[in-house]
């Protein structure tokens, strides 16, 4: 298989339409708003395209048809496909092409959008500045579906008739096609782009390194919360195959509720789910380094005992995770109120205790 190839070249039709549509919604947009003013059903419209364009990338596009995080109905796919075209964000198939591509070749010249190439580039300089001969031979599993395959060949009508055509349709028979084209189509437009293409340049520059700290994606709750839960990168590159971002209940991460409730109701299944300790041994392990990393910068003498201790803490830890996993694969004959869980959970607070109250460790580290 070879990658997607990045090389540079202007891309006239990208920057005619990036610079079209961001004039209109920021020239426009307070014009409008200003002149004529911006009634309620415009702004539900604007709502509730941002709602479908985006959920139809994080759901759709994204853990859909680039991770194959779960399976879908038709409908629910035939959706994805089409308020995923009015996202004008290439085809389906081009989009988990170039995604995959990202995930296996990360932060190298193979990586279509490398934020090794700066913030910008990776943002929308990719786009607009270099070209992708992008090789399918990656998503053959998705050109054996008839309707994906029909999406990419027809891509610009299937585009132009949802982004477009059809929200001005809705604001002619409202009497606001005016507003429908400003509002509604490049407003939404150039939020849902931005904020999709900060995942790629934000949450590859700033935020929290929770599962693998040599890994440039970053955790960024300000991200998730404008992209419907994609945000949480750092865990996403760990395990991308699992339908959920936002691992963590607190975490905002409407995509995995609403694919939860898509299953629920039979319009998706085959959720993909890491299991707790698999995911929990990943956190650990970015814990324990993050913390020998910190030690190693010491020159004490004192520290080599510490270490010792963190080592055969870390390791008592493992063992607690390791022996909760087993208990949970095993029969359960005996109901036992001492159960692994809680042992480890025990554990837990432990090594955390231990590693917070030590002054060799800096604050910015502590678990």
């Amino acid at each position: 298989m070879s990658p997607c190839r990045s090389f540079k070249k202007m891309n006239v039709v990208n920057l005619l339409f990036f610079s079209t549509i961001t004039c209109l919604a920021v020239i426009g947009l307070p014009w409008y708003w200003t002149h004529v003013g911006i009634s309620r059903m415009e702004w539900l419209l604007f709502a509730w395209f941002v709602l479908t364009t985006g959920l139809s990338i994080t759901i759709g596009y994204h853990r859909l048809f680039a991770h194959r995080a779960f399976k879908a109905s038709r409908i629910i796919t035939f959706l994805s496909l089409f308020f995923g075209a009015a996202a004008f964000e290439q085809s389906a198939l081009m989009w988990a092409s170039q995604h995959r591509d990202h995930h296996r070749y990360v932060d190298t010249p193979l990586d279509p959008y490398n934020i090794k190439q700066g913030f910008w580039h990776a943002h929308m300089g990719w786009m607009l500045f270099w070209s992708q001969d992008t090789d399918y031979s990656n998503v053959r599993d998705l050109a054996a579906d008839p309707l994906i395959l029909h999406q990419h060949r027809y891509y610009l009508l299937w585009a132009i008739t949802s982004g477009v055509l059809f929200p001005l349709a809705i604001g002619a028979l409202t009497g606001h096609v005016l507003g429908a084209l400003i509002v509604v189509v490049a407003a939404r437009l150039t939020f849902v782009h931005h904020s999709t293409f900060c995942i790629n340049s934000v949450c590859h520059t700033f935020g929290r390194a929770t599962y693998n700290i040599d890994s440039t994606a970053r955790d960024h709750w300000l991200v998730a919360l404008i992209t419907f839960g994609e945000g949480y990168h750092n865990f996403h590159h760990r395990f991308a195959s699992d339908y959920r971002n936002g691992v963590r209940w607190y975490q905002w991460d409407p995509s995995k509720w609403l694919i939860a409730l898509l299953n629920w109701f039979g319009l998706a299944e085959k959720l993909y789910r890491v299991s707790p300790q698999i995911i929990l041994a990943a956190r650990l392990a970015a814990e324990q380094l993050r913390v020998e990393r910190a030690l190693a910068k010491h020159t004490s003498a004192e520290i080599g005992d510490f270490l010792q201790a963190v080592r055969e803490r870390y390791a008592a830890l493992k063992q607690a995770l390791y022996d909760w996993e087993r208990w949970e694969k095993g029969p359960r004959t005996i109901r036992d109120t001492a159960t692994p869980r809680r042992a480890f959970e025990r554990a837990r607070r432990q090594w955390a205790d231990f590693i917070n109250r030590s002054p060799l460790i800096p604050h910015t580290v502590h678990v």
